[in-house]
């Protein structure tokens, strides 16, 4: 009776999961040609602990920007660094009047300083529109312009691309194993959202509308959670019917610090992961579909004892569904074909990393380096 029930869980999964890979490949499809060409003023917003190693080039991609100098502002909040990061923005505030430090309070009464330090750093802005990133990211010259123009009359968020600086040839299996899987999630997300499914984002990329974090009134109702100042952020715009769209435009992407340890790999997924209990309550449909990719990664490694040819028919179907999802979402976002040949790998490793993080993440076992 289990394997029976084992197959039967199998198959459903595997017929959901499909159904979205097919619906994402034809988000992925999707260009918006209404844009907005209206100059608004911008904050962006940086929250940075112990970042002296990479804010600096943070800083000269920032304030080098095409957007009008006098139309955007760039506001570091300083959670509690140890190191030189302030003093390091500092000497960049002498030369440019639009860059701002706050010095983030409360660190400690706080269960997510993220979140602390975003809100207060937006509540020192005053932009109409909000940018984050992370303090160990570099933006393209037109990354805020790119931005803006997607802002049209009834968009509320704009979610955008990020990928690793990584030198593929010189990689170790870990760094190259980091940089593929998170192409797929990037590619998962921009297809889910351009088709209406407001599933998931990074706050690597990320852009809303000051309006649309106060209607919903900011980061208060998922504070308490650890993480999710972006996924639980961009799930509480979509609960309150506001608009969301994926920046497909090349000027948007951003590049963030590459990982080549499998321990800080498996640690940033596991509290990735730990997002996914919340989504029964945030977005059950997202929570659907996170169980479906998890089933359909493992169960068909353990029913392959049993049912041998079923497990094989659905690990080579799904295999091949991805590869065609995967190349589309390799032209979309430029990158070299020839990283294909890395797909049988993360294939093979995907079930075994999958299981672990999830795993942790459900019992919340991760470090959190703020």
């Amino acid at each position: 009776m289990i394997w029976t029930i084992l197959a039967l869980l199998t198959v459903l999964s595997y017929l959901h999961y499909m159904y979205f890979n097919i619906l994402f490949r034809k988000g992925l499809g999707k260009t918006r040609t209404d844009l907005n060409f209206t100059r608004e003023k911008v904050s962006v917003i940086v929250a940075a602990r112990n970042e002296e190693e990479t804010i600096v080039y943070l800083l000269l991609s920032l304030l080098n920007q095409s957007y009008p100098r006098d139309l955007f502002e760039v506001i570091i909040a300083d959670d509690g660094s140890e190191d030189q990061t302030a003093g390091l923005v500092n000497e960049f505030i002498e030369r440019f009047g639009n860059l701002k430090l706050i010095q983030v309070t409360d660190r400690d009464k706080v269960i997510s300083a993220k979140k602390n330090a975003l809100s207060q750093a937006i509540a020192a802005s005053s932009g109409d529109i909000i940018l984050t990133t992370d303090a160990d990211c570099m933006v393209g010259r037109d990354w805020i312009s790119s931005h803006v123009v997607q802002f049209t009359a009834d968009t509320d968020m704009v979610a955008g691309f990020s990928r690793t600086r990584l030198d593929w040839e010189k990689s170790n299996l870990a760094g190259k194993f980091d940089h593929f899987d998170s192409l797929l999630l990037f590619m998962a997300a921009a297809g889910a959202i351009n088709s209406g499914k407001i599933f998931s984002c990074s706050g690597q990329n990320l852009a809303y509308r000051r309006q649309a974090y106060d209607k919903i009134g900011g980061f208060r109702s998922i504070a308490h959670l650890i993480s999710g100042d972006d996924v639980n952020l961009m799930q509480l715009m979509g609960r309150n019917n506001l608009k969301i769209r994926f920046n497909l435009q090349p000027g948007n992407f951003v590049l963030t610090r590459a990982v080549s340890k499998w321990r800080e790999i498996i640690n940033q997924r596991s509290r990735w992961a730990s997002n996914m209990k919340w989504q029964v309550q945030l977005n059950p449909e997202f929570f659907f579909y996170l169980s479906s990719v998890l089933i359909i990664t493992i169960l068909p490694w353990i029913i392959i004892f049993k049912y041998w040819y079923l497990a094989l028919i659905i690990m080579l179907t799904r295999g091949m569904g991805d590869l065609y999802f995967i190349k589309k979402g390799f032209q979309v976002f430029g990158i070299l074909k020839k990283r294909l040949k890395f797909y049988p790998v993360w294939f093979i490793f995907q079930p075994f990393y999958m299981l672990m993080v999830t795993l942790l993440g459900l019992i919340s076992v991760y470090k959190w380096k703020r």
